[in-house]
């Protein structure tokens, strides 16, 4: 009796929690178009265009679409796609569930996907119009469907995994590294039939599922030809200048790993850099070290290692949110160890962890809307400075074109084009983003004695690690 009623009661807070969660994501979903990529999203709503960036290669079909149905509902479009991510994301716990139960009780293994879904950084990164939170969601699902496949061993059963693994890479093509638990499925699939015929079928069903999406993207850019032509641009332009790759970022490799794992990891995506957080999943590794026996799915396993791999190498070491699906796994796998045991203070502590991780999330989310993005900020207050002017940025031309405002602002990467330009505005007030000035150092040219300093805009630097503060200067001339 004691029992049933503990399980009826993580039941009851468990599903409750979640509805609370889900509501306050919704609610509190970004409002903000606040970077290049937000933008480009936010811009496709209204205009699908891969050649003005709207969104930027390789279209993200399936996570537009998605965009659009939510845009009919909701004016602003960031908040619409904001309102996706959450959605899908919290869908979610259904695959966990089905999942987890193989190893825990339902009451534990539906605790235990609120814990990974409740995960506070997460929580506030999926808010916001990007793909991120809508991937995960279907990350979930595909890797679901991947394990039933295992399990029911028919050729059909194939077919689920590989139109979910379409519709992931139609959300968040970098999330790539996990077509690895196909691999899997169809070396299990030959293992067992021997039959060649039958996995290359399956492998051809992959394959024209993403042709549907892909051919659907090509045909708005004028064929497979100028699509692909677009797509080698993209990746050379990531891979070799603005990507923040290990072959592109200036940072020495240790310093990379570093900020990968203690900052990205462990400060901000485990404890969304809450002290609070970060001890209590301290406690936490050393219990699982010791609970209860958890095998996840292999394919789980491997694939997010090399997602973890890739995030080091091919991804942008200066946004957190590139370890998303890493972070969802080690939470998967470390409550997964927790509650195997079928033990009341390990319900119990998930519960106590679940409200922290629910209280920091909520407050993050609270702090994204309530305080309007650095580069919001400064679009306002340059609304009122006496003209002429003209602001010279980074990126934040991007955010200020979307913005439609109403002063002339350029972007500028190179000091030798700044020189050449600023004539052109010899009787107009130049100002420049802190990004500017930071540019110009990293190509050798000091500018601090040709600046002064106006104005420091911050916003919440979890959510925005590289816009999250904007100092605005003015150039002086000697």
């Amino acid at each position: 009796m004691k029992q049933l009623l503990n399980h009826r009661l993580s039941l009851c807070f468990s599903i409750g929690l979640t509805a609370v969660l889900t509501g306050a994501g919704l609610y509190w979903a970004s409002p903000y178009a606040a970077t290049w990529d937000e933008v480009d999203f936010a811009l496709a709503l209204e205009r699908y265009d891969l050649l003005s960036m709207q969104p930027h290669f390789p279209g993200y079909p399936y996570f537009v679409l998605g965009g659009m149905a939510v845009h009919a509902v909701i004016a602003n479009p960031a908040k619409a796609l904001s309102v996706l991510n959450i959605l899908v994301l919290f869908s979610a716990v259904f695959p966990l569930v089905w999942l987890l139960r193989r190893y825990v009780s339902p009451p534990a293994a539906l605790l235990a996907a609120l814990t990974v879904l409740s995960s506070s950084y997460v929580l506030l990164a999926a808010a916001r119009p990007m793909s991120d939170g809508a991937a995960l969601g279907v990350l979930w699902w595909y890797m679901w469907a991947v394990e039933r496949a295992h399990r029911q061993t028919t050729w059909k059963a194939q077919l689920l995994p590989a139109a979910l693994f379409s519709v992931l890479m139609g959300v968040r093509l970098s999330y790539a590294p996990f077509g690895a638990a196909l691999l899997f499925l169809w070396h299990e699939d030959w293992s067992t039939h021997r039959r060649v015929g039958r996995v290359a079928l399956s492998i051809l069903a992959a394959a024209l599922f993403q042709f549907i999406w892909v051919a659907a993207v090509a045909r708005t850019e004028g064929g497979l030809f100028p699509f692909f032509k677009l797509g080698w641009a993209f990746v050379h332009g990531h891979f070799s200048d603005w990507g923040g790759t290990a072959a592109a970022s200036p940072l020495p490799f240790s310093e990379r790993v570093h900020r990968f794992l203690i900052d990205n990891f462990l400060w901000t995506g485990i404890a969304c850099q809450n002290a609070w957080l970060l001890a209590a999943y301290a406690a936490i590794g050393a219990i699982a070290w010791r609970a209860g026996r958890f095998r996840p799915p292999r394919a789980l396993v491997v694939s997010a290692l090399l997602y973890a791999v890739w995030a080091l190498l091919a991804q942008n070491v200066e946004k957190p949110r590139h370890l998303l699906p890493f972070i969802h796994f080690v939470l998967f796998y470390v409550w997964g160890r927790v509650l195997a045991a079928p033990r009341v203070w390990g319900l119990a502590l998930a519960a106590a962890v679940v409200l922290l991780q629910a209280a920091v999330g909520i407050g993050q989310l609270r702090e994204q809307v309530a305080t309007p993005p650095a580069v919001y900020q400064l679009a306002d207050e340059l609304r009122d400075k006496p003209r002429p002017f003209v602001v010279y940025t980074w990126e934040e031309t991007r955010v200020f074109d979307y913005l439609h405002v109403p002063f002339p602002h350029k972007d500028v990467f190179h000091f030798s084009f700044f020189l050449q330009d600023k004539e052109n505005y010899r009787h107009a007030t130049i100002y420049m983003t802190s990004h500017v000035v930071d540019g110009f150092r990293a190509q050798g040219v000091d500018v601090s004695r040709h600046v002064r300093k106006v104005k420091t805009y911050r916003s919440s630097l979890l959510a925005d690690p590289v816009y999250g503060t904007i100092t605005l200067y003015e150039w002086v001339e000697e």
